[in-house]
């Protein structure tokens, strides 16, 4: 491998890490150290409503959530298998709508009561959670 060439390869892989490296440091400022989505919960700074979910109540939300990942498993599967069938994909979607939306109603059943047990403090805590806040740029 001649010096120029040898020159181009180191170039491009110094741009592709510096890109990577400048994403991962961009991600990590836009969406703090505990992330979005379910793993912004985990974050110390909800530790005070975290604390007042019983373990029982949190693991039949980590079931839903297991069904939920299971019934997207299954859309996935439907998408990709051959020959297709509409009315696979419709039924695996059904399946996936309903999960989520038990999911959903579990969360907010337990977010209404267990706020009525934080202090003032600890609910503009909660507010300011990523996953209440608005998305990130326009919708598709």
């Amino acid at each position: 491998m001649n010096t120029t060439r040898r020159w181009l390869v180191v170039g491009v892989i110094s741009a592709v890490l510096n890109v990577f490296l400048i994403g991962f440091l961009v991600g990590r400022h836009a969406f703090g150290p505990a992330g979005c989505g379910a793993r912004g919960f985990r974050h110390e700074s909800h530790a005070g409503f975290r604390q007042r979910v019983p373990e029982a109540v949190r693991a039949r939300l980590r079931e839903r959530l297991e069904e939920v990942r299971v019934a997207r498993e299954r859309v996935r599967a439907a998408l990709v298998a051959e020959p297709y069938s509409a009315p696979q994909l419709e039924a695996a979607l059904t399946t996936l709508r309903e999960r989520s939306a038990d999911l959903q109603l579990d969360m907010h059943r337990e977010l209404l009561e267990a706020a009525g047990r934080l202090s003032a403090e600890q609910r503009r805590k909660l507010a300011d959670a990523r996953f209440l806040r608005p998305a990130l740029g326009p919708g598709p």
